[in-house]
């Protein structure tokens, strides 16, 4: 069977709700034999998912062009304003665009005859007008999934008059009128629609899913210290895309209600809440926002409790599905686990007060096995729930068989029977042979070339020996190094030296790294910035970072030339202002500056530029050794952390950066030769930014091709020994938390 997903384009990376059930019914159904294509609002591509790996597929050319005649280029803005006028909210008009959009009919009409498309299947009613009309014209059937009964959602989160409501609610159900299946996520929705008048007999009901097989193998040791967490303080977990407002309520309450009751019992708690746009208002010490996580099996494995205090909304919660699979014990609102037929007390824990769910979170704390058993009768609730059934049964729909029936019911009477669960399929790793010795991870960063473009520097840095003797990386050779880069998958290029500055043609090569594709950042000390500022203007630099070592005094000696400090300053000033440049500020901890890393990252605040430090790297006369430099920086530290949730998230690792400047410690890993590698001027090949590394060096660009050394055996043992036995070349950085936060596991070795 040959199905298309038509649906939000917001898919990769798959880290909130929507996006996982999009993705794992694609994977899944794909697994279960069907062949399936994923068509979105990308103009140049779709997607197609075979035996559960996805494949990006170009769109024929003259199509590509054809989707820029006038009525389909300005089709969205124009389907923007149809939806304003039927009073979509503006932040949700992406769902319900494509209604209008004749763009988005010609994508889903394109794939649908070249790929002999056989299901038209709408994640969404929005799509569901494109799926009619593709699966009229060419043959097939249509389907609209459900997430929520839209009108039902809208009306209860977004303060939408009743005339809005109305006119949301009938192109909702004129789409559900015409399509010819409608998959229902619960009992619930199901029979809102049914009063709305949709047809019952083609509403079938088919809940969310989880790949139980991910979390059932999920590694959490790691989370924890690299969040710094104390490992053995209660750690409770939530987790949602953030400013969907009934998961906004609910961090509320957690931050209002709930950790006022049960903080004075456990004042070492903590509230891992992970997603997209936390809410900075709840911010409190007790919480942790992590922002959006990839590796989402392994953090709620790291906690001791789940929590679903969501009061409002539709559909079903799929992160109840997500903490059942991890075995997890979980506090629940009534609403959030609406759909789910859980039992209370014994797979779930349903309070809607705050004084009882503050309490049945403090009793499931303090009782380990009341805990445990909870946790299990969730795991084994959830493994009927595994999508690997879900989606044989959206199969046999398609092709006539269970229609209007619901999966619950068939779920219930199952397990009255003592029935087990059908074995849940896994899916499949698709692992570059590189990195075969790695854990299950996910990138840390697109792949990025370090290129030292040069040698030699306008200042004179005393933790810096890269500014005497100056050479260049001549301009041919870069651009032959950046085919290659390309060749092997690069996406960023970070420029550095040295000062990339005085390299006489080093805009030609940011416009060489633009014209291949390549994001581009130049790392600088900021002074040449006015002298060629035309030229850094036309060229077209995605981003630079200006290193700030101090205020003026302490800055103008550690670089090493008075008036230093005034002249980067006026360059990031007029940065800001010219705008069309993203600026970051790069400070160098020492204990002769420790005392100013606060006013620093103040000023740079101030400019609108982003702020990173780390403590120097091998200058032994610089570390923070006294107890006076160290209490100044965890002090700034801290300051800093309450302001930036990155650094709030990684202090742990900051503190470690004391451990390192005391001499202690011993090999570590990063993702050198995986996700980052460096290149000097002479052509040397290196893992990271250690310029002067010993061992480092795997090969040289200039005597044998980049394509041909990335997967060289000299080079694929550089990376399994770096895993393995770690490296001792003395850096501690960004790369260290970077290996951390993609495979789970602690950047020291043993």
């Amino acid at each position: 069977m040959r199905i298309a997903i038509v649906t939000r384009g917001d898919l990769f990376p798959t880290n909130h709700g929507a996006a996982v059930k999009i993705v794992r019914t694609a994977e899944y159904l794909s697994m279960l034999g069907a062949t399936v294509f994923i068509v979105t609002d990308d103009r140049d591509r779709y997607w197609r998912y075979d035996g559960g790996l996805r494949s990006e597929v170009a769109f024929e050319p003259r199509f590509r062009a054809f989707q820029e005649w006038p009525l389909l280029r300005h089709g969205q803005r124009l389907a923007a304003r149809a939806c304003a006028a039927v009073g979509y909210p503006p932040e949700e008009t992406f769902l319900y665009s494509a209604q209008f959009d004749p763009a988005w009919w010609a994508r889903v009409l394109f794939v649908g005859w070249a790929e002999g498309v056989e299901v038209f299947q709408a994640e969404f009613p929005g799509y569901g007008l494109a799926c009619h009309l593709a699966a009229r014209l060419l043959g097939g059937r249509s389907v609209i999934v459900q997430h929520n009964v839209e009108w039902d959602r809208l009306q209860d989160v977004s303060g939408l008059s009743d005339a809005e409501v109305s006119r949301i609610r009938a192109l909702e159900r004129f789409a559900l009128s015409r399509v010819d299946e409608v998959i229902a996520v619960s009992a619930d929705d199901r029979d809102r629609m049914r009063i709305a008048g949709v047809d019952p007999a083609k509403i079938t009901v088919l809940p969310h899913g989880v790949d139980t097989a991910s979390y059932a193998s999920a590694r959490s040791a790691a989370i924890r210290y690299g969040y710094g967490l104390d490992p053995d303080a209660p750690l409770l977990f939530f987790h949602g895309t953030l400013h969907y407002w009934p998961n906004t309520r609910a961090v509320a309450f957690i931050a209002e209600a709930l950790l006022p009751r049960i903080l004075p019992r456990h004042p070492t708690l903590k509230v891992m809440i992970a997603g997209l746009n936390p809410p900075e208002y709840y911010r409190h010490p007790a919480i942790v926002f992590p922002g959006p996580v990839d590796d989402l099996p392994s953090h709620i494995a790291a906690a001791d409790l789940t929590l679903c205090p969501v009061p409002s909304g539709g559909g079903t919660r799929m992160k109840l599905l997500e903490y059942f699979a991890a075995g997890k014990a979980c506090v629940s609102m009534t609403k959030g686990a609406e759909g789910i037929r859980a039992r209370d007390g014994v797979e779930i824990a349903l309070r809607d007060e705050p004084d009882a769910f503050a309490a049945e979170v403090l009793r499931l704390l303090e009782d380990d096995a009341a805990r445990g058993a909870m946790g299990a009768a969730a795991r084994r609730f959830v493994a009927f729930y595994d999508w690997t059934p879900i989606l044989r049964r959206t199969l046999a729909l398609f092709e006539g068989r269970g229609r209007g029936e619901d999966y619950n019911e068939a779920v219930f009477a199952a397990r009255a029977r003592g029935e087990a669960a059908e074995p849940a399929l896994a899916l499949p790793r698709d692992v570059d042979p590189i990195e075969a010795h790695l854990p299950p991870r996910s990138p840390s960063k697109p792949l990025t070339l370090l290129l030292l473009i040069n040698r030699g520097c306008n200042l004179r840095c005393s933790f810096c020996d890269l500014w005497d003797r100056p050479e260049n990386m001549p301009y041919e050779r870069v651009v032959g190094l950046l085919d290659e880069a390309v060749a092997i998958g690069t996406k960023v290029l970070v420029i550095t030296g040295g000062e990339p500055f005085l390299h006489p043609r080093l805009f030609d090569v940011v416009r060489a790294a633009k014209e291949r594709g390549l994001a581009v950042n130049i790392t600088t000390n900021g002074t040449l910035v006015e002298k060629r500022w035309d030229a850094l203007r036309e060229a077209g630099v995605d981003s630079l970072s200006v290193s700030i070592d101090g205020l003026a005094e302490t800055h103008d000696r550690l670089r090493g030339q008075p008036g230093c400090h005034k002249r980067t300053l006026k360059a990031l000033s007029r940065l800001a202002e010219a705008g069309g440049v993203g600026l970051s500020v790069y400070f160098t901890v020492t204990r002769e500056n420790v005392g100013e890393l606060v006013e620093v990252f103040e000023l740079s605040r101030a400019v609108g530029a982003g702020f990173d430090f780390w403590p120097v790297n091998d200058a032994e006369d610089l570390y923070l050794t006294s107890e006076a430099d160290q209490a100044a920086y965890r002090a700034a530290v801290a300051h800093i952390a309450a302001a930036d949730p990155a650094v709030a998230a990684r202090r742990h690792f900051y503190e470690e950066g004391l451990a390192y400047h005391a001499g202690q410690g011993g090999p570590v890993r990063c993702l050198g030769l995986l996700d980052q590698y460096g290149v000097t001027y002479e052509g040397a090949l290196l893992p990271c930014c250690v310029w002067g590394g010993d061992g480092l060096e795997v090969g040289n660009v200039f005597e044998t091709p980049l394509t041909e050394l990335w997967r060289s055996a000299r080079v694929q043992g550089f990376r399994e020994g770096m895993y393995g036995a770690g490296c001792s070349a003395g850096c501690f950085n960004h790369s260290l938390y970077e290996f951390t936060k993609s495979t789970g596991e602690s950047f020291r070795v043993g």
